[in-house]
């Protein structure tokens, strides 16, 4: 359990930090500032205590389960990252809390049988209230050094959860998560929901009036809630034909429909870049557009399409969202010169 968090640790501060510092300024400034190695201890301390819990949990006569000690050492990680202004402690704190929502949830509809798409719903709430935070804390000088935590965090979680379920895979894991009841026959999964879409509107109408979202960012938000939202009340979905076979009709429609919306958010990733002015933005932007690309030619996509078409179809896409990145980098640098 160890070693499995602590190599977590370690590729999620790797994707931290190659998303964060794009050049070696930002970088050595930041080494000259942060106390790293104390942090490190600080991070290795909470994941030794939590070891420590788990493997005291069968001594203790299972009083409490490895989810509890998760909760437990996400929420000591927090106070520990706010108290010491430890921004590498808040990245595995905040990974830790998503994933107890995902194994806690998961256990909660399996017992009730429990539709998971539920489960997702409530993911990408949290993926979408980092993302939030992250903006508000970008115009609080007290938490500025925590912003770029949650909006990276926010902003990889996000599009890897979209990318996911444009795969092949994710539509067969789409599918599983239709079967089963209601969200509302348990209190346990309603009543979080509730919660994180009360304080995720709250929010929302707070970066409104404090205008720290743009009101296409808001837009984008609420239709992404809105979707998830509808797919949590949608009846048992048949995306493959006898299990196994081809895309059915139903299935074609849905893995369309993913992939319309990882493009668009993908895009609107780069160009909110431009708009802010934000290097390391439209660089994000542009790793997730090309792994989309890749990802499609060695998924599902070549099924349908000759691989020359797939060529000739992604050359003329990326051609179009060239031309359109030019014409917002010579936008953004006339603005600058104004």
């Amino acid at each position: 359990m160890f070693e499995i968090g602590l190599l977590l640790l370690i590729f999620l501060l790797a994707i931290f930090l190659i998303g964060h510092f794009f050049n070696r300024k930002n970088l050595n400034k930041f080494l000259l500032k942060e106390d790293l190695i104390s942090q490190c201890f600080l991070i290795l301390s909470i994941f030794f205590f939590s070891n420590s819990l788990i493997n005291f949990k069968a001594d203790l006569g299972n009083l409490y389960t490895w989810r509890e000690v998760l909760f437990l050492s996400s929420i000591i990680g927090l106070i520990v990252s706010y108290y010491f202004k430890a921004i590498l402690v808040l990245i595995p704190t905040l990974i830790g809390i998503i994933n107890w929502w995902i194994f806690q949830g998961s256990d909660w509809a399996f017992l009730l049988k429990i539709k998971t798409s539920s489960i997702l719903l409530g993911t990408f709430l949290i993926m979408t209230t980092l993302y939030v935070i992250g903006n508000i804390y970008e115009k609080k000088i007290k938490y500025k050094r925590f912003a770029k935590v949650y909006l990276i965090l926010g902003i990889i979680a996000i599009n890897s959860a979209l990318l996911f379920l444009s795969s092949e895979e994710g539509l067969r894991s789409f599918e599983y998560m239709t079967i089963g009841l209601s969200f509302l026959s348990s209190w346990k999964i309603t009543i979080p929901l509730l919660i994180l879409a009360v304080f995720l509107m709250v929010l929302i109408l707070y970066s409104v009036i404090t205008k720290t979202l743009s009101l296409l960012e808001v837009v984008f938000i609420l239709i992404l809630i809105l979707f998830f939202g509808i797919l949590v009340f949608l009846p048992q979905q048949k995306i493959f034909i006898n299990g196994n076979g081809p895309l059915s009709d139903d299935g074609l429609i849905w893995a369309i429909i993913f992939n319309l919306i990882i493009f668009f958010e993908v895009l609107g990733l780069i160009f909110s870049g431009y708009i802010r002015k934000e290097v390391w933005l439209i660089n994000l932007g542009t790793i997730f557009l090309f792994l989309l690309i890749i990802l499609k030619y060695f998924d599902w996509f070549f099924t349908f399409l000759d691989k020359s078409i797939f060529f000739i179809g992604a050359g003329t896409l990326l051609f179009g969202v060239g031309w359109l990145m030019e014409r917002g980098r010579r936008i953004a640098v006339a603005n600058i010169k104004i």
